[in-house]
Order: structure tokens, then sequence, then C-alpha cells
């Protein structure tokens, strides 16, 4: 399989749920989806010792690709790279389309690693990470949502998640609230090197997540 180094103009992202935990020698990690520009995959687990998330029931993963063609066989042939849907209860898999992108994340480029590793301060920083993921689980709108960092090293972790509207997600990601404290702490104490957002359009979908898909629920976006 190749990876290509051009700009991500589409990606799909793939949640997985196992009948239990599973750790990354358990999985057959070794593929990528053909012609993708980055693949990152990884667990949803609480954050450990070492600032990488612990083993879960639950892995996530994103690729990103340069043309349409390749995100849609991606979509299509996610069996090839994910031989592990196997084993799954159930998962989710949709291809989308960005439509607004701001910051940084080094899963293309590595070229800006920051500064040296300062484990307590990515520790704190994801910490915090799954305690706004604790709260949007409980905001009004919010239809799914899934953290993950990369079992790989030194690979930013992602938050996604799926909302009725755009008008309902900025209501609650911006305005006062436990997510815009963690974006004010951000701006104060530089809580981290780098941050991002990424805005989706879902273009199609496939599975089940929760047991149902969650496009299906209503027209959602995915943030």
């Amino acid at each position: 399989m190749s990876m290509q180094n051009n700009k991500a103009r589409y990606a799909t992202a793939h949640w997985i749920r196992f009948p239990g935990i599973v750790t990354p020698d358990q999985l057959a990690l070794s593929e990528y989806p053909t012609e993708c520009v980055s693949w990152k995959i990884g667990p949803d687990g609480p954050v450990g010792p070492n600032g990488y998330r612990l083993p879960s029931n639950i892995w996530c993963g994103v690729a990103l690709f340069g043309d349409l063609s390749a995100a849609e066989e991606a979509l299509e042939t996610k069996e090839h790279y994910l031989p592990c849907l196997a084993d799954a209860v159930e998962s989710w898999h949709a291809l989308l389309l960005p439509i607004a992108h701001r910051g940084e994340c080094n899963h293309i480029e590595l070229s800006n690693p920051g500064p040296e590793l300062d484990l307590a301060r990515v520790i704190d920083f994801r910490v915090h990470v799954d305690r706004v993921h604790d709260w949007l689980k409980t905001v009004e709108g919010r239809l799914a949502s899934q953290v993950f960092t990369p079992y790989t090293v030194g690979d930013d972790g992602v938050t996604m998640s799926v909302w009725r509207s755009d008008t309902v997600m900025i209501g609650s990601m911006y305005r006062p609230g436990t997510h815009r404290t963690q974006i004010d702490r951000y701006k104060s104490e530089k809580t981290a090197d780098r941050t991002s957002f990424t805005r989706f359009r879902v273009l199609r979908t496939s599975g089940r997540w929760g047991g149902t898909d969650p496009m299906e629920i209503t027209g959602g976006n995915v943030t």
C-alpha cells in the first residue's frame, strides 16, 4: 500500500467497537488505505501514565486523501486494511468532505513537532479533552462523538463529533461553557503546542454506532 504526500481534500472516519479490550499487538495494523495522504488509528481509552491512551474496546481511525475516488475506494474496501472488522460488535464509517479548517495538526507534516516533550503537559491536556468529551455527551444536538489518540508515537490526538446542525454545534462549542473554558485556558496558558479543527460535510456512511447510523437520526455534520 502507498501513502501519498498530497494535500488532503477528503477523509474517511472509522469507529470500531470490539466485544472486549484489545491492544495494538492483537490487531493487524500494518496496512493502509490505498493512496491515502495519512492514516491514523488508535484507542479511546483513558490517558495512561505515558500520555498515550490505554487499550480499549473502542478503536477509531481517520484517513486523509487527495482525491475523491481514493476516499470512496477506502470506504468500500475497508476490510482490506481493517481485517479486525470481522471481530467487531459494530462499526461506523463515513466519507467526509472538509469545508473549513484552521490551525495545525501533525498527521501529514511532521516538520514542526513542537518543543521537547513535557509529559505532564501532555497528560493534563488529554485529561481535559476527556472532561470536555464527557460534557459533550450531555449536550442537546450532539448526535455522536469519539476521541482517540493514534497508537503510533508522536501523533496528535483526535476528537470527532456529529451534530444536528452547524448552528447547534457553534452554540454549544464556542459560547460560554465547558469547551469554551478550555479554549480560553489554552490561549492563556498555552496548554498545547498546536491545535486545529476541521469541519466536514458527510457524503456517505455505512454501519451502525450505538445500534444506529447517527446520520439517520437527522442530517448531521461531522466536526
